[in-house]
């Protein structure tokens, strides 16, 4: 896919354009154009993360794929830090009250991943020109799934061939929502997840003063009886 640039003041136009729309100048002479798959990787990302909680606009291909693989590297980066902190420090109460607060931060930062990837899925299928609501394909599954994973890897469609979406910058309030919500469900999964932690430690705890409880009460129950057979052979 392929963008054209003003021969006069450099702003970015639809391929399909004649005349620019900022200046007016006429683009049938000294066409600029880039062809979008030589974009570096860098400025890729700089888009991806850029646009990360909105769902107005589109992400090419390109963009779409590397911000999902970073975002799978931080994520299973981010839960292998978490298993190893919870095998190591979930049976001691001071360890208890380190994971309480790294586990908010793990909640929170599971929302970050995911409204992040639905609102980049949304903008790579405005890319392709299909509708956002097919989305809601995830919610059959493997049918579904496979269907999304389909249209996600269709190719992009020129601005002006596009229903759906375009590369202007979204408004300032489509980020503030996206924040927004992250920040609401964040905090919800972080406080539950606390309790979570402490519900398993302290069910951890009375279990082991219940074996303790069986352990001492067989304990006696052999001392009475070795006690009581030895009187019974005197």
């Amino acid at each position: 896919m392929s963008i054209k640039y003003c021969s006069n003041c450099g702003k970015q136009m639809a391929y399909s354009d004649i005349f620019c729309s900022f200046c007016g100048s006429n683009q049938e002479d000294n066409q600029i154009i880039v062809d979008k798959d030589k974009t570096s990787s860098t400025d890729v990302l700089k888009g991806y993360f850029k646009h990360l909680y909105t769902i107005a606009g589109c992400s090419s291909r390109k963009e779409y794929w590397l911000g999902f693989l970073w975002m799978m590297i931080f994520a299973v980066s981010f839960h292998l830090i978490w298993s190893l902190s919870y095998a190591s420090l979930h049976d001691s109460a001071s360890g208890v009250r380190l994971l309480k607060s790294f586990g908010f931060v793990f909640a929170f930062c599971k929302y970050f991943v995911s409204i992040s990837l639905i609102f980049s899925t949304c903008r790579r299928l405005h890319d392709a020109n299909i509708s956002g609501w097919f989305l809601l394909l995830l919610l059959v599954p493997i049918f579904g799934w496979i269907v999304i994973f389909v249209l996600l890897c269709q190719k992009s469609q020129e601005e002006g061939q596009r229903k759906y979406g375009n590369k202007k910058p979204s408004r300032a309030i489509n980020h503030v929502i996206g924040w927004l919500l992250v920040i609401i469900f964040g905090l919800f999964a972080g406080v539950h997840e606390m309790k979570i932690i402490q519900f398993k430690y302290e069910e951890s705890v009375n279990l082991h003063r219940f074996d303790m409880f069986i352990q001492k009460e067989n304990e006696g129950k052999y001392y009475n009886y070795t006690y009581n057979g030895s009187n019974y052979d005197h």
